[in-house]
């Protein structure tokens, strides 16, 4: 397990696609804060909701990531390295737990460094406005925490997707446009079912939903969502592991 888990950091770390994802979450990151500081009034600004108006590009930082957690395994199969992957160690499903740990990792350290870097240009930029940065209360810290978990279960659920469907292109454009188009529009008009599609599971990890207020809102509590979140993307590994034991990887 030791050498699968270093031959996977060995691939983060030789190919560019980690770079190009990096460099797309840091600037999805301070491009809204440094507007936001920029062009927002003062009294929008400031005050306690200052850290939470600063990290909201790391709502794009989560799609950036499940395109990842999509690469990093559709990559293998369109490069053929998956073969020499499952030669070396076949056990498949082992390979894909690997996979899964590492991508989620990742994911969790993404995430965690985006909202240091919007606070850092919250930290900086904001005096420049005349408006004090408040450092973040115990409830947005909370928040972040979520955040970060989040991160890395969608990272990971990219993974699942990947494994699963394969085909590189098809996997990133179906699942994006499911997540951004097809789900939203089941959330507004069927939200008894919208609750437990997967993207809006994610987020009610994060969100308020019922079971935390006791309100009649549609939605699951934040453990429901986490449990059903861990199911997904544990029912889209295992389905992707049964299937390619009767499928050539070549």
């Amino acid at each position: 397990m030791s050498a699968l888990l270093r031959a996977e950091l060995l691939k983060l770390r030789s190919t560019r696609t980690a770079l190009g994802m990096g460099i797309a979450a840091a600037l999805v990151t301070i491009l809204p804060a440094v507007l936001l500081i920029a062009f927002l009034p003062k009294s929008t600004i400031g005050g306690d909701q200052a850290p939470g108006i600063l990290t909201a590009g790391s709502s794009l930082v989560t799609y950036i990531l499940l395109v990842f957690g999509i690469l990093g395994m559709t990559g293998e199969y369109r490069h053929g390295t998956i073969t020499y992957t499952y030669l070396a160690t076949p056990r498949r499903g082992r390979v894909i737990v690997v996979k899964l740990v590492v991508y989620a990792l990742v994911g969790c350290v993404a995430m965690l460094l985006a909202l240091l870097l919007a606070n850092l240009i919250g930290v900086i930029g904001l005096p420049m406005r005349g408006v004090s940065y408040p450092a973040p209360d115990g409830a947005a810290l909370a928040d972040y925490a979520r955040q970060i978990v989040t991160a890395g279960l969608i990272t990971a659920f990219g993974v699942a997707l990947g494994a699963l469907f394969r085909a590189q292109v098809v996997t990133v454009a179906g699942t994006l446009i499911w997540a951004l188009m097809i789900e939203p529009l089941i959330v507004v008009f069927k939200p008894h079912i919208g609750a437990w599609l997967p993207f809006n599971v994610f987020s009610q990890v994060i969100s308020l939903r019922i079971g935390d207020t006791g309100s009649a809102a549609e939605g699951l509590s934040r453990p429901e969502a986490f449990l059903v979140s861990i199911g997904y993307i544990a029912a889209v590994s295992v389905l992707a592991v049964f299937i390619s034991m009767r499928r050539d990887v070549t």
